[in-house]
């Protein structure tokens, strides 16, 4: 027989007896389980176009699952890959990211400064572990989180988490969610500083009066 040749087979091979068709199986159709969050979240895009605040920031998509989430997060630039005068702004779904929403009036923000995005993978790294905590409400404190903003700009970044309470009376919740980020972020020698929305709104200058500081 020369290599390769095909072999035929044998009309006298034994047959099975009471042989039936094979039915294919029915195609079983893939059942999708998502994890849900304990709250919904809506994500904002800040770009400064213009002056009026209101016609520079737009509603991008919400989602209430973990798998959502890492669909959105994944297939949109990271920080450092913004232009400048942009801000990403995560918070509790009907929060909007404004000093005015009644939810984030009597509250405050911690706050941290980072070098300029650009080509920064410490920003990258930093604004997902904020997000992935806030989402996943890991603090004790979790009632009091609103939401997460990243700010781009030139001279530098900014990192926040604002919060809903800024009274004094709460200070023990405001330096424990403080103290929790630091832990999220491993960044024990970073400087972080707590502003209540109300001097922020009223500051004179570029400066803001620190309520906390760690």
């Amino acid at each position: 027989m020369v290599e390769g040749e095909p072999v035929h087979q044998s009309d006298e091979l034994p047959k099975v007896e009471n042989e039936q068709p094979v039915e294919a199986e029915p195609a079983v159709a893939e059942l999708v389980v998502k994890h849900p969050l304990e709250n919904k979240w809506t994500l904002w895009f800040f770009e400064n176009k213009s002056k009026v605040w209101e016609e520079n920031i737009h509603e991008v998509a919400s989602f209430d699952t973990v798998e959502d989430f890492w669909c959105l997060f994944n297939h949109i630039k990271r920080p450092s890959q913004l232009s400048y005068q942009c801000d990403y702004n995560y918070f509790k779904n009907g929060i909007k990211p404004m000093w005015e929403d009644g939810r984030n009036s009597a509250g405050g923000r911690w706050l941290l400064q980072l070098p300029p995005a650009k080509n920064s993978q410490l920003v990258d790294e930093y604004w997902k572990n904020i997000i992935l905590s806030i989402i996943g409400e890991i603090y004790d404190q979790s009632s009091e989180i609103n939401g997460a903003i990243v700010n781009v700009r030139s001279k530098g970044t900014k990192i926040a988490v604002w919060t809903n309470n800024a009274s004094k009376d709460n200070g023990n919740n405001i330096m424990a969610i403080g103290r929790k980020i630091k832990e999220v972020l491993g960044a024990q020698n970073e400087k972080m500083v707590y502003e209540t929305h109300a001097d922020t709104a009223s500051k004179q200058g570029s400066f803001t009066k620190h309520a906390f500081m760690i």
